[in-house]
């Protein structure tokens, strides 16, 4: 049993995060769900693919699967995209729209090159004779990318949509003064900097078991 300071120590202690919880905005605690969400379900994927990958069936004439280059390369593209939107609050803290602005449409392009990578990591996938009636590992290759690229493109209409405002208001020093001073603008732009590196995190994390298992 624990002596009485530390229980009231550790009574103090769960008050202040139950504290800390009440005063999340509700669209801050929904986007923490939502990365719980999926953080499960990536997790029962991964857990189903290193079953199916441990005794794959081979059809006849078939090769083991190889991880397709294309995806090293949309990797370094997430994380290059990263470096930007890592710098997002500060350009929004200094007021510098224009910076803003444009590391908003450098993340968006980014994320749509890692997208076409990733098209084209399935092409490579197919072009080896891996196909969705293939390997069943091979299969859950494809799902667990394909739906890591649906969670990223979610972001990427919510970044497009931050880009096309941001841009409206670049050039006025008004509207620029109003956007830096409204707490929700700023919490808009922490939701989707936390989401963008969750999203990188997660890839890489995908990306180095897959090169663990092929």
């Amino acid at each position: 049993m624990l002596p009485y300071h530390n229980r009231k120590i550790t009574d103090t202690g769960s008050q202040a995060t139950l504290e800390k919880i009440e005063k999340l905005h509700p669209h801050k605690m929904l986007l923490y769900l939502a990365i719980f969400g999926s953080t499960l379900i990536f997790l029962f994927m991964i857990i189903a693919f290193t079953a199916t990958n441990n005794h794959p069936v081979l059809q006849e004439g078939e090769a083991q699967i190889q991880l397709p280059k294309a995806f090293t390369f949309s990797t370094l593209v997430l994380l290059f995209s990263s470096y930007f939107v890592s710098r997002f609050m500060r350009a929004f803290e200094q007021e510098n729209m224009k910076k803003l602005r444009n590391m908003l449409g450098i993340t968006v392009v980014l994320g749509f090159i890692f997208t076409i990578s990733q098209y084209w990591g399935w092409h490579q996938l197919e072009q080896a004779g891996h196909g969705l009636s293939g390997i069943s590992s091979g299969a859950y290759l494809y799902i667990i990318s394909g739906l890591h690229i649906l969670h990223l493109v979610g972001a990427m209409f919510f970044m497009t949509h931050q880009f096309i405002r941001t841009s409206s208001i670049s050039t006025d020093p008004v509207k620029t003064l109003i956007a830096v001073t409204n707490p929700y603008q700023k919490m808009k732009l922490e939701m989707l900097t936390t989401y963008w590196h969750f999203m990188d995190f997660l890839w890489v994390a995908l990306f180095l078991y897959f090169l663990i298992m092929f």
